[in-house]
């Protein structure tokens, strides 16, 4: 832990400390794959830095945002990084990089596909701007840089999770571990009944929701379910990042 406070043993990178309830689950588990859809900036709110830092593991980063897509090529060198967006159809598509009122330009975690979405946004003060990108199916994905029963499957892309799920045959793939948002952007109000039926008809089980995320493991691997049903807390030892930033803590 270098001359880190022995308080903590991880920082937290997500912003609900997801990454957290993701190391305890796969704490055995060393160089496994992940397929981020959303994967965002590669320090700030990721799910996957503390699988990718301590654990040894690579895996594929979806990510349409030219700037954050740079700086994924730039830190993970070894994971696959492709900047596209995921739907039900390939193609091209109109994405909406969303900047909120007032905020620094690295906070682009609200941008979408969805234009209803977006047009929320425009109404409440937020800097909106089109970008056309490729629009790829996650079977397509899957197909040509997973294999079945991979680790981690992770859905973050602000009001389109349905369409990414539907977009692959989950019944084959079988991650061990799926992790979505399941609230509508921006707000607390549910929305996992537009996808969780089908998820858990692909043979998943529900271990956890975090006031954000819905965590499911495979229902033929209870002891996962277990180590994901817990939220993030103090037996974790955990800071988070921003935290351990301004105490200069390097853990």
């Amino acid at each position: 832990m270098g001359h880190g406070d022995e308080r903590f043993r991880l920082v937290a990178y997500g912003q609900n400390a997801e990454d957290v309830v993701l190391v305890r689950a796969f704490a055995d588990r060393r160089a496994g794959f992940f397929v981020d859809v959303g994967a965002g900036d590669p320090v700030r709110g990721s799910l996957t830095k503390n699988l990718v830092d301590r654990l040894g593991w690579r895996g594929v980063n979806v990510e349409p945002l030219p700037e954050r897509f740079e700086r994924l090529r730039r830190q993970r060198p070894e994971d696959v990084n492709l900047r596209v967006a995921v739907d039900t159809e390939p193609g091209t598509a109109t994405f909406y990089r969303i900047l909120p009122e007032g905020s620094p330009e690295d906070m682009l975690g609200l941008s979408t596909l969805e234009s209803a979405i977006a047009a929320e946004h425009v109404r409440g003060g937020a800097d909106v701007a089109e970008l056309e990108v490729t629009v790829v199916t996650l079977e397509s994905i899957l197909v040509a840089y997973a294999s079945p029963g991979f680790d981690l499957l992770k859905v973050d892309v602000e009001g389109r999770e349905a369409a990414v799920l539907a977009s692959a045959d989950l019944g084959f793939w079988r991650p061990r571990v799926v992790v979505a948002e399941a609230t509508v952007p921006g707000s607390p109000e549910p929305s996992h009944q537009d996808w969780e039926p089908e998820l858990l008809a692909a043979g998943y089980a529900l271990a956890l929701f975090d006031g954000l995320n819905r965590f499911y493991a495979r229902d033929d691997e209870p002891e996962l379910l277990t180590r994901l049903s817990v939220p993030a807390n103090v037996w974790d030892r955990w800071i988070p990042w921003a935290c351990a930033q301004r105490a200069g803590l390097n853990l």
